[in-house]
C-alpha cells in the first residue's frame, strides 16, 4: 500500500523530512488546463525537484464550467474538451496516474432538471474522458461527495453503478472515508465495487483533520480493502494547521491501522 497527502507541492517542498510515498495535487491548481503551457512549465520544473512524485491529482473542474446541459443552461462543449485533454497531457508530463473527478459544483444538477438525465449526461461525459485518457498512461475516477457538496453521485454504491456501467472505458472509483462518514455509509458497501477502486481519500470527522488527531479508528474500512484486495494509493485529504508535524503523524497512524487491520 502506498500512502499520500493532499497538499501543494511548494509546501511540500519546505518539509524537513517526508514520510510519505507519493503526493497528490490539484488540477487547478498545478496543471492549470486553461493557462498557457508556459505558466505550467514553469510549476512543473519546481515539481520535478520534489523527493516525492506526484501520482495523482483532484479537484477536476471548478465550479464555474457547468457539465449538465439544461434547455436554459447549454454547456461549452469545446471548451470542456480542450481542459479535459490538456490536463491529461500534463499529467503525463509530471507522472501523474489518476485523476479525481469529484468537482461537485460542475456535477450538480441544477434545480428543477431531471436527476436521470443529469446522471445520463455526466455518465456520458466520464465514460468519453476515460476514453480520452487511455492514450496517456491516466486513470479517471470518480469520487462519492457528501450530500451537502453536491446532489449527484454521493454515495459509493451509486457511483459504483455508473463506473461499473463504463468500466469497459477503464473508468475507476474512489473511496473517501470522510465522506462516508458524513453520509453514514457502512464501510462494507465498499466491497461489492472493490475491483472498480483505484483510490482511497481519507480524514478524521472532526474538522476533516488529519489522522492521528482526535483519534478516528479507521481500521473497520482498512479491513473492508483488504478484503477486497485493495492495494493502491490511500491519500489523507485534510485540513491541514501544521503540515509538516500533521502529516509526519497522519502516516504513521495510517500504516499502524493499516497494518492491524489485515487480521480484523
Amino acid at each position: 500500500m502506498r500512502f499520500g497527502i493532499c497538499a501543494p507541492f511548494q509546501e511540500v517542498a519546505r518539509l524537513p523530512r517526508i514520510s510519505f510515498d507519493y503526493l497528490e495535487e490539484h488540477v487547478q491548481r498545478f496543471l492549470i488546463p486553461e493557462q498557457p503551457h508556459e505558466e505550467f512549465a514553469a510549476l512543473l520544473a519546481e515539481a520535478r525537484t520534489l523527493p516525492v512524485p506526484i501520482e495523482a491529482a483532484n479537484s477536476f473542474f471548478p465550479p464555474h464550467i457547468p457539465l449538465i446541459a439544461t434547455p436554459a443552461r447549454p454547456i461549452d462543449a469545446a471548451r470542456i474538451e480542450r481542459y479535459v485533454k490538456t490536463a491529461l497531457q500534463r499529467a503525463q508530463e509530471i507522472g501523474i496516474r489518476i485523476l479525481i473527478f469529484g468537482s461537485g459544483g460542475a456535477r450538480a444538477c441544477p434545480e428543477g432538471y431531471a436527476r436521470e438525465e443529469a446522471a445520463r449526461q455526466l455518465t456520458d461525459h466520464l465514460a468519453t474522458w476515460c476514453e480520452w485518457a487511455r492514450p496517456y498512461g491516466v486513470e479517471i475516477a470518480l469520487e462519492p461527495l457528501s450530500h451537502n457538496e453536491t446532489n449527484m453521485f454521493n454515495t459509493v454504491a451509486e457511483s459504483g453503478a455508473v463506473v461499473s456501467s463504463i468500466a469497459q472505458t477503464g473508468a475507476r472509483l474512489l473511496a473517501d472515508l470522510y465522506h462516508m462518514q458524513n453520509n453514514h455509509e457502512d464501510p462494507e458497501t465498499i466491497l461489492p465495487w472493490a475491483s472498480l477502486l483505484a483510490h482511497v481519500h481519507v480524514a478524521e470527522h472532526e474538522g476533516r483533520s488529519a489522522p492521528g488527531q482526535y483519534g478516528d479508528d479507521f481500521r473497520h474500512a482498512f479491513s473492508v480493502l483488504h478484503r477486497g484486495n485493495y492495494d493502491q494509493r490511500i491519500s489523507i485529504e485534510c485540513h491541514w494547521h501544521d503540515l509538516a508535524t500533521e502529516a509526519e503523524r497522519g502516516i504513521v497512524v495510517l500504516r499502524e491501522q493499516w497494518a492491524a487491520s489485515a487480521v480484523l
